[in-house]
């Protein structure tokens, strides 16, 4: 509730108006235009930003299954980076290409145009972090078991106790960036949205 309670008085305080005439409802109107197209223009750029970094990690893997083609130990971790990256991919696509091409009819109405990214973003989220429950433990044991048997004499069974420590401290790494992503792209932007479409039903 606190990132809320911080961000419904952070955009409350910006729509605060002192001694200022009123707005009328075309002047309302063009405002919140304003705010749903900072919000798409967010959504687009961690879009972006995301397929560019699964495209990395797509490139990375297949490095290494074709360097070490034949070497079950690179490969079949390589092989289940790849795997593991594919339904998010999909599904970032799927529901990128929804909120930018929205029917006409629907696109030029606010309340609906808002309603849409919502409920997209929304589902994104919610499949993203069931995903990363599965995933961030997943990408730090394929990327610990890698790194040692590419570059540690003797690998993970040579050196248990250090392969675990640095699992546990990527684990850790990649939560905390998790979450600090999740807040910056989904949790505000996703209460910013819901507070445009109280906006709208109070111009309507």
């Amino acid at each position: 509730m606190e990132t809320l309670d911080e961000a419904k008085n952070l955009w409350q305080n910006t729509n605060q108006q002192t001694n200022q005439p009123a707005l009328d409802k075309a002047e309302v109107e063009n405002i919140i235009k304003l705010r749903i197209k900072k919000e798409k223009k967010n959504a687009a750029e961690y879009f972006l930003l995301s397929f560019a970094y699964q495209i990395l990690i797509y490139a990375f893997a297949s490095h290494l299954v074709i360097k070490y083609w034949g070497d079950n130990r690179i490969m079949l971790p390589s092989l289940t980076g790849i795997l593991l990256y594919i339904p998010l991919t999909f599904i970032l696509m799927r529901k990128f290409k929804a909120m930018f091409n929205l029917p006409a009819q629907q696109a030029i109405n606010l309340q609906s145009d808002v309603k849409n990214q919502y409920t997209l973003l929304s589902q994104f989220f919610n499949f993203k972090k069931r995903f990363d429950v599965l995933s961030l433990p997943l990408t730090s044991a394929i990327l610990t078991g890698i790194i040692f048997m590419l570059y540690v004499p003797g690998g993970v069974e040579a050196h248990l106790a250090g392969a675990v420590t640095v699992c546990v401290g990527m684990l850790l790494v990649y939560g905390i960036a998790a979450w600090f992503e999740n807040k910056k792209h989904f949790i505000h932007p996703l209460n910013r949205l819901k507070f445009i479409l109280e906006d709208i039903g109070q111009v309507n």
